[in-house]
């Protein structure tokens, strides 16, 4: 079950933020021009003024230039912690590859390094079959290796309610923000838990209807910087506390939201968890864009 939604969202504090979500059968995208929710926030339709030469003034293109687009998934269950770890990592893959930081996909990658170090003894070439930098492509996959490494780590001591791709720039003004926000997940334990191998097929068959990393621009090779909110307590190793640290607002944010609805199996959904003492965590690794 899930929900395609053009936003406005407005970063008030760095623990919550709403969308409204409307439950379907099928993934859809809402038409009207705008709609105010519940709570009097407004949503706003990304392409909803572009066309109009009367209203296109300068204000509202930079306006609409800033609008986050918001893709919501919503599971019929609990999610385990290792299954939200998956779904940090997998995204943060596929971003790279997506946004051509990276010539091919992650597997792949290992793939070639390990055909390639099969093949050291009698084939000392620095380039591999594909074209690729040798050097290069196996420095990048230790570097990203070693950021899922310290994600594992840190959701294997605390819950990560949300995340932050950010490419190229700085952290106070990325090129590209990315959040992953699952602050409405349910977490659970058990067989009672969906599998995450069926949530991740359905996660990226959702981004995929939504075309949510795809641009017809082209992208430069940039350096791709991962944040994460734990638990200030949670004695996490590796990653830099950066209790500060503000959501950069003056760039489009692209935000997949995931969410559980205990609802649909009939149980009660619990408050979401209390963000009053999470912080901001840097990974300590940086990954570098690199190509052909």
């Amino acid at each position: 079950m899930t929900v395609i939604t053009h936003s406005n969202i407005n970063e008030t504090s760095n623990n919550s933020y709403n969308n409204t979500i409307i439950h379907t059968d099928q993934s859809t995208s809402q038409e009207e021009e705008s709609k105010v929710s519940s709570d009097g926030e407004r949503e706003w339709n990304i392409l909803c003024h572009v066309d109009d030469p009367e209203s296109s003034t300068k204000s509202k293109v930079e306006n609409l230039c800033l609008l986050d687009y918001s893709v919501n998934v919503v599971f019929p269950g609990h999610i385990t912690q290792d299954g939200c770890c998956r779904f940090v990592c997998e995204l943060l893959k596929c971003v790279l590859y997506q946004r051509q930081q990276i010539p091919m996909t992650y597997d792949q990658m290992v793939f070639l390094q390990k055909q390639q170090h099969n093949d050291m003894v009698n084939q000392r070439s620095t380039k591999t079959s594909e074209g690729l930098d040798w050097r290069r492509c196996q420095r990048t996959l230790q570097d990203l290796d070693e950021v899922l490494a310290h994600l594992e780590a840190l959701f294997s001591l605390s819950q990560v309610p949300r995340v932050l791709f950010m490419l190229g720039g700085s952290t106070v003004l990325p090129t590209e923000l990315y959040e992953v926000n699952m602050e409405a997940v349910a977490v659970g334990a058990g067989e009672n838990c969906l599998r995450t191998s069926t949530c991740l097929r359905q996660l990226f068959r959702t981004l995929f209807v939504a075309d949510l990393l795809s641009d017809a621009k082209s992208v430069r090779l940039m350096t791709t910087t991962v944040m994460a909110l734990g638990h200030r307590d949670c004695g996490v190793t590796g990653f830099k506390p950066k209790v500060d640290f503000k959501v950069p607002t003056k760039v489009k944010r692209q935000v997949i939201s995931i969410a559980s609805d205990l609802s649909l199996t009939g149980e009660l959904q619990k408050s979401k968890t209390d963000l009053e003492y999470y912080i901001w965590f840097q990974a300590p690794v940086t990954v570098k864009g690199f190509c052909k």
